[in-house]
C-alpha cells in the first residue's frame, strides 16, 4: 500500500512538472510569434527641381514609387518638368531620382538693345541644331526636354547601337516618347 501511495504521488509530480514545462514553452512561442519582423528601409537620392533635394530613407512596404520619394523631400518646385520622369516608377535601394527643369523658351521680348528692331529673342539660337550622334552629355542637355538622365541614356544608346540613322530613331531611347520627341525634333540633327 505504501508503494502505491509513493507511486501515485510520484506520478502526480511528474504530470504536474510536465504540464508546467509545456505551459512555459508555449508562452515563449507565443511571445516570439508576437514580435513584428524588422522594418525594411531603402535610401533614395532625390535631386533637381524638388523643394529639398536630399537622400531620404523610406520604409519599404513593397509598393514604393518615385512619387513617394519626391513627396518625402517636400514635393516639386514650379519649374519641375515631370513629362520625362516616370513618377510611377518602382523604387529600389540606392536609386537616384533627378527631376529636370522645364525648358522655358521665351517669346519675342521688347528690349532696350542695339538691334535694328529694338527686340531681343530668348531661348535657343535660331539655326543651331544639335547633332545627336556627336554631342556629349552636356551639349545634349541643351535640347528641349533633355536633362542629365536622358542625355546619359542617349549617349549609352549611341554607344551600344551605333549612330542614329534618323532623328526619329531617338524615340528608341528609354524616356523619350512621342511628346518629348515633338519638343526636340526641331533642334536636333544626325548630320
Amino acid at each position: 500500500m505504501r508503494n502505491k501511495i509513493i507511486f501515485s504521488v510520484s506520478l502526480v509530480v511528474i504530470i504536474l512538472a510536465a504540464f508546467f514545462i509545456y505551459s512555459e514553452n508555449s508562452k515563449e512561442v507565443q511571445i516570439a510569434e508576437n514580435i513584428p519582423p524588422p522594418k525594411k528601409e531603402i535610401s533614395v537620392y532625390v535631386s533637381g527641381q524638388v523643394k529639398t533635394p536630399a537622400v531620404v530613407r523610406l520604409e519599404d512596404n513593397g509598393n514604393l514609387r518615385a512619387v513617394d520619394a519626391v513627396n518625402a523631400v517636400g514635393g516639386l518646385t514650379d519649374l519641375a518638368d515631370t513629362e520625362i520622369v516616370n513618377l510611377a516608377e518602382p523604387l529600389f535601394d540606392g536609386q537616384h531620382i533627378h527631376i529636370p527643369t522645364k525648358e522655358i523658351f521665351l517669346q519675342e521680348i521688347p528690349a532696350a538693345s542695339n538691334s535694328p528692331t529694338g527686340k531681343s529673342f530668348g531661348g535657343v539660337a535660331q539655326g543651331n541644331l544639335i547633332n545627336i550622334n556627336t554631342a556629349d552629355e552636356k551639349e545634349l542637355q541643351n535640347i528641349r526636354g533633355v536633362g542629365p538622365v536622358i542625355a546619359g541614356r542617349i549617349v549609352e544608346y549611341r554607344t551600344n547601337n551605333g549612330a542614329f540613322q534618323s532623328i526619329e530613331e531617338i524615340k528608341k531611347v528609354r524616356g523619350i516618347g512621342e511628346k518629348t520627341f515633338e519638343k526636340m525634333k526641331d533642334s536636333i540633327t544626325v548630320n
